[in-house]
């Protein structure tokens, strides 16, 4: 019953090791950054609507400006 027991416990600890590996990976990744999808959507909507706005300025501009038969 000896070598049986010495296998065992050699195999439990092996376990535990692969098991403490897989939680400090699991740890390992949890502090990295998550996806950038939300930052990345945030920017693309303050640009649409800077360009909105700046669409709505020009637009305003030309309206207000004389044109060149309005001169002569």
């Amino acid at each position: 019953m000896g070598p049986n027991m010495y296998l065992y416990e050699k195999a439990r600890e092996v376990h535990y090791q692969d098991l403490r590996r897989e939680v400090e990976k699991s740890r390992r990744l949890s502090h990295l950054p998550g996806p950038r999808r939300s930052m990345s959507r945030h920017i693309a909507g303050r640009l649409s609507i800077v360009l909105l706005k700046l669409s709505a300025w020009l637009q305003r501009f030309e309206r207000s400006r004389p044109t060149f038969e309005d001169r002569v």
